[in-house]
């Protein structure tokens, strides 16, 4: 078989690898591509010990590395959307070798296994090595001479990069770098093309976190009928910027509209994927929240017991999830001063947290908090002082005593030294009058 044929061999296996991919298919997109791998492997060797000019040599070599650097790639993209990051990272490296070997350090090649890599680290957590990965790619792809550069491809890669900076509260860097990506994508499609409504989307959950929520408001409109118009009104990304503009009304105190916009979010989540999913939770939890601050507990009480059903049935019964439901459907028997309804939801949450993040995380200092503020409220002094010298005890050692929520607790707990203080003093005037009579 010669070389030609050989090279045909390994483009097959990494198309047919590529649309098995595509279509969700990994264990065949898994065998196509180590079957290209090992096409590609026989071609480097033959290439390495051809009996041919030195400049022939190469250029098969090179040929034969640049197939195995796609190869890798497409390996590592296929091990990432299965989750199995250590598996993706290791063939991303090998790509990223690969490339800047054989098409150059600054290549566009190398700038879009950068950014892929940077997906693999982003999975795994490593957050510290993303952005380094993301600003080099978004480099190369803004070097480029300006009749090769692809203005969506540098729009992509800014949105990239500023989805990033958002997720990790970095709002000043990553703000100008939306605006570009949509400046870019409306100069060459236009203000209304589909593809548009992700990045104004994006653009509005970032001022919507700085709470810029006038400049978040027409982005959401804008994305919503985006959305609407490519899947229709029923598509879960419709419920997506549903959700994010309801709970923007309700921060801006519209609570009819944000309502309004929860109900039709959750019909569709509930619809399209079930009571189940994770999406259709979060929203019935921002509907009973939405309910909860506007002391109708009525209707917040049963969403909280159908979310706490869901969680328990999700994550087990001692998962953080379900602990910080307990925590809020606690709140509202609290709220109404349901003490013996609430005590018992507060305790359980304090032992999951507890669990789950240590005895000494400040999460059980704030669980303790709530709880002492209960017994206060029904008198019962004597616990209350125990939990909260408990939860001082576990603010000042994991946050410090300058702390502002250590200085919170220690108000707290002074306030009802106060209260004791008065109670005995009223005790001892009661005492003295029945002693004189």
């Amino acid at each position: 078989m010669d070389a030609t044929q050989e090279s045909i061999g390994w483009e097959t296996y990494l198309t047919a690898g590529t649309k098995a991919l595509d279509l969700s298919r990994y264990e065949d997109a898994e065998k196509l591509f180590q079957k290209a791998l090992m096409e590609a492997r026989k071609e480097l060797q033959d290439a390495s010990g051809a009996a041919i000019g030195e400049e022939s040599k190469n250029e098969a070599i090179q040929a034969a590395e640049t197939a195995l650097a796609r190869i890798s790639s497409k390996m590592g993209a296929l091990y990432l959307v299965q989750g199995q990051f250590k598996e993706a990272e290791v063939f991303m490296k090998q790509a990223l070798d690969l490339f800047e070997k054989t098409a150059g350090k600054e290549s566009k090649p190398v700038a879009d296994v950068l950014t892929e890599l940077g997906a693999v680290y982003r999975a795994q957590g490593k957050y510290s090595s993303v952005e380094a990965l993301l600003r080099r790619a978004l480099t190369i792809y803004e070097s480029e001479d300006s009749d090769d550069q692809d203005p969506l491809e540098v729009a992509t890669m800014l949105g990239n990069l500023a989805d990033f900076l958002r997720a990790h509260g970095k709002y000043n860097a990553a703000e100008p770098l939306f605006q570009r990506a949509l400046a870019k994508r409306e100069s060459v499609l236009g203000p209304d093309h589909a593809s548009i409504g992700p990045y104004l989307h994006n653009l509005a959950l970032l001022y919507h976190a700085e709470g810029k929520y006038e400049q978040a408001e027409p982005l959401y409109v804008r994305a919503l009928r985006m959305f609407e118009e490519t899947w229709g009104p029923d598509h879960p990304s419709v419920a997506t910027v549903l959700n994010y503009q309801a709970e923007l009304y309700r921060m801006l105190g519209d609570f009819a509209r944000s309502e309004k916009l929860h109900w039709r979010a959750l019909k569709i989540r509930q619809t399209v994927l079930g009571l189940q999913h994770p999406s259709t939770a979060q929203t019935l939890s921002n509907l009973a929240l939405l309910f909860h601050i506007q002391c109708k507990y009525d209707q917040a009480e049963p969403l909280y017991q159908s979310l706490l059903e869901i969680r328990t049935k999700d994550w087990g019964p001692k998962h953080m999830h379900v602990a910080e439901v307990l925590n809020s459907l606690a709140e509202v028997y609290h709220d109404q001063e349901k003490y013996t309804e609430a005590e018992p939801l507060y305790w359980r949450s304090v032992e999951i947290i507890q669990e789950n993040m240590g005895h000494e995380h400040p999460t059980v200092a704030k669980a303790l908090r709530r709880l002492a503020h209960l017994y206060e409220e029904q008198e019962n002094y004597g616990e209350a002082d125990r939990l909260y010298r408990w939860g001082l005890g576990v603010s000042e050692k994991a946050l410090g005593a300058e702390h502002p929520e250590v200085a919170e607790l220690v108000a707290r707990y002074a306030a009802l030294q106060r209260k004791l203080i008065l109670d005995d003093d009223d005790n001892e005037d009661t005492t003295e009058i029945l002693w004189r009579n």
